[in-house]
């Protein structure tokens, strides 16, 4: 790179291209994905509008400090708002209200039932609104999950006028206006499933049978649309609070009270298949499994980084699974869980909450299973195929993730990072240790040492062999944490610790010079630049082997020798000169004691007692008689 990095631009905009601003930017607001703010600064006459990211950059969408007003640069030197905020365009005025739909009335159809508050709608539910003294209505479909729980609801009633959701009126959450209608609705013929999806599995379920004591959570049963149940709609028993209700005639599926005992699940063709023996992850020999995985934030820098977890059995209360230090904390948008080959995912703001609360699996009980705020809280998932990166006998197991395993914990690229049993590996695609120490760093808020790259002392990550195992420090150098990872530092301030034995060590910083022995033991030094007098770079040859000096001339022909010159251990920062050695000092501390008495006295006390005798009195009274006649009278 050159220069310095261009800062992030304030958004403009063409005053003659604008929409009317929705709400102004609100400090501690949970806003959404997609949520719309507008910003207009003090005297001006137009808004700046942004939406919130996407998880997991949304997640910062409340946070002052990526507050599109912040004009901080708080990140990489930059203001953060555009991490968490996409900028739109200009604004002026308020936004314009979600208007009242409208049709063609050349162009309706019959008009279904009329919207009842309280009525149990369900997805794909169709009702007609019609005001007093109108001719026309309106039809509305009941949107899918999550959101159908919101049909029956007043708040969310097309009838209901209060700007109640984000200053604007709340119907839209819940259902989809369909168009125009009059009279009553022409029945058809023939049964149609277009609000339905078709039954997974081939052919249809038994018949549903009243007051049958055998149904419990799960069964399947289906309710024939023909004379020989060749097809009809698939509804399932929901779970064991609700199995006594799926055997009371009373809560028949599509009857009134059907929907609390039993779940539509779609359409069905044709007679039922036999039921295959479930197939569980354990039981799969298959290289390739299917494999639940979910992207996981980690604190650990300014900008934060990922990794890639397996999911788990649901947990009440969120599962906390660690490898030491700080818990993982379950379940934030986003999270999978799993039960067998069944995956569902966390729903976003504010559904997330019932995450903790509510297994999304039908087969658990009624305690921790709801109808309702179960299916609020978790939406359907898809596992990934994935190759096992931990295949032991082909069972799959070892891919999960649990509090007693601890693993594995993977990259985002599928490496290992973390095992089974929560050993730290290198990240290559075949497992194997990494001698580091912290995996459970992984889990902790800005740790001061990354997980999985802290090593014992005396060893560092970076070797160019095997650059992320912990490898000894060659002689010379010293194990340290630097940028949150053990590396190992040359004594001497060289930027070279990792080049072959006896090479390393030897890059000095820009205009410096190491002296010492060519092959270095460690001792060698870097020494700023070569001092005016002595200012040949050069090597020289003795018994005591060939090192690279700072002399008056090449080869240090007219200083004496080499052995004048240096005194062959490193300890000493030397330059020849023609009347043989002269200490040069040196502007960096050798570490090493000298065996030479100093001229000048310490600043710091020794400690130690003197053996020369002081000519100056003490204030201080001797705990030792003197043995000597005092001049003070006692």
């Amino acid at each position: 790179c050159t220069g310095t990095i261009t800062p992030t631009a304030t958004p403009t905009f063409d005053p003659n291209n604008v929409e009317g601003c929705p709400e102004e930017y609100d400090d501690g607001t949970e806003y959404e994905e997609g949520d719309k703010v507008s910003v207009t600064a003090a005297g001006e006459d137009y808004g700046k509008i942004y939406q919130c990211k996407a998880w997991p950059e949304g997640d910062h969408c409340g946070n002052e400090a990526y507050s599109p007003l912040n004009t901080e640069k708080l990140c990489n030197d930059q203001v953060c708002w555009p991490i968490a905020w996409t900028y739109i365009k200009g604004c002026t005025g308020t936004i314009t209200p979600t208007a009242t739909p409208t049709f063609d009335p050349a162009d309706v159809g019959g008009c279904p039932d009329e919207f009842e508050e309280g009525t149990d709608y369900e997805e794909g539910d169709k009702m007609s609104i019609i005001s007093d003294g109108e001719d026309y209505g309106k039809i509305y479909k009941c949107k899918g999950w999550p959101y159908t729980d919101h049909c029956k609801t007043e708040a969310f009633s097309p009838l209901n006028t209060a700007k109640a959701c984000s200053g604007e009126v709340c119907w839209p959450v819940a259902w989809t206006y369909e168009g125009g209608c009059t009279g009553t609705i022409t029945p058809t013929a023939a049964p149609q499933f277009i609000a339905l999806s078709q039954w997974v599995k081939e052919g249809c379920p038994p018949e549903y049978v009243p007051n049958n004591s055998a149904y419990k959570p799960e069964d399947y049963v289906s309710v024939p649309k023909n004379d020989d149940n060749t097809y009809g709609v698939v509804w399932q028993c929901k779970n064991a609070m609700t199995a006594p209700w799926c055997q009371n005639e009373g809560y028949a599926p599509g009857t009134a009270h059907g929907g609390q005992a039993w779940e539509k699940v779609g359409y069905c063709a044709g007679t039922i298949s036999p039921t295959d023996a479930p197939t569980t992850l354990a039981m799969n020999t298959d290289a390739t499994k299917k494999v639940c995985q979910f992207k996981y934030k980690l604190e650990t820098t300014d900008g934060g980084e990922y990794v890639i977890l397996q999911a788990e059995s649901w947990e009440k209360g969120g599962g906390t699974i660690a490898t030491g230090g700080k818990a993982l904390e379950l379940y934030k948008p986003g999270h999978l869980v799993r039960n067998g080959r069944v995956a569902r995912k966390c729903n976003n703001y504010p559904y997330y909450f019932y995450c903790d609360a509510w297994s999304p699996f039908v087969s658990d009980d009624s305690s921790v299973y709801n109808p309702s705020l179960s299916r609020q809280g978790w939406a359907d998932a898809t596992c990934e195929n994935v190759a096992s990166k931990l295949d032991v006998g082909g069972t799959g197991s070892e891919d999960e993730f649990s509090g007693s395993t601890k693993g594995p914990v993977f990259a985002s690229n599928g490496n290992v990072l973390v095992d089974a049993s929560g050993t730290c590996q290198i990240g290559e695609s075949t497992a194997a240790a990494s001698s580091a120490i912290n995996p459970g760093d992984y889990f902790k808020l800005s740790p001061a040492v990354k997980g999985c790259q802290k090593c014992n002392a005396g060893l560092g990550l970076g070797s160019t062999a095997t650059p992320k195992v912990c490898t000894a420090c060659l002689a010379g150098t010293t194990g340290e944490i630097v940028d949150s990872k053990s590396q190992c530092v040359c004594d001497n301030g060289a930027t070279d610790p990792w080049d072959a034995a006896g090479n390393h060590c030897q890059a000095c910083p820009a205009g410096g010079r190491y002296l010492g022995k060519v092959v270095n033991d460690g001792t060698g030094v870097c020494e700023d630049a070569c001092p005016t007098a002595h200012p040949v770079y050069t090597s020289k040859t003795s018994g005591q082997g060939t090192f690279k000096l700072c002399c008056k001339a090449a080869g240090c022909t007219s200083d004496g020798g080499i052995a004048d010159c240096f005194d062959g251990t490193g300890n000493a920062k030397t330059f020849c000169t023609a009347a043989g050695a002269t200490a040069h000092p040196t502007t960096t501390p050798s570490m090493q004691p000298s065996g030479v008495p100093s001229d000048v006295p310490s600043e710091v006390p020794s400690m130690q007692p003197s053996d020369v005798p002081s000519e100056q009195p003490s204030d201080v009274p001797s705990e030792v008689p003197s043995m000597q006649p005092s001049d003070v009278p006692s």
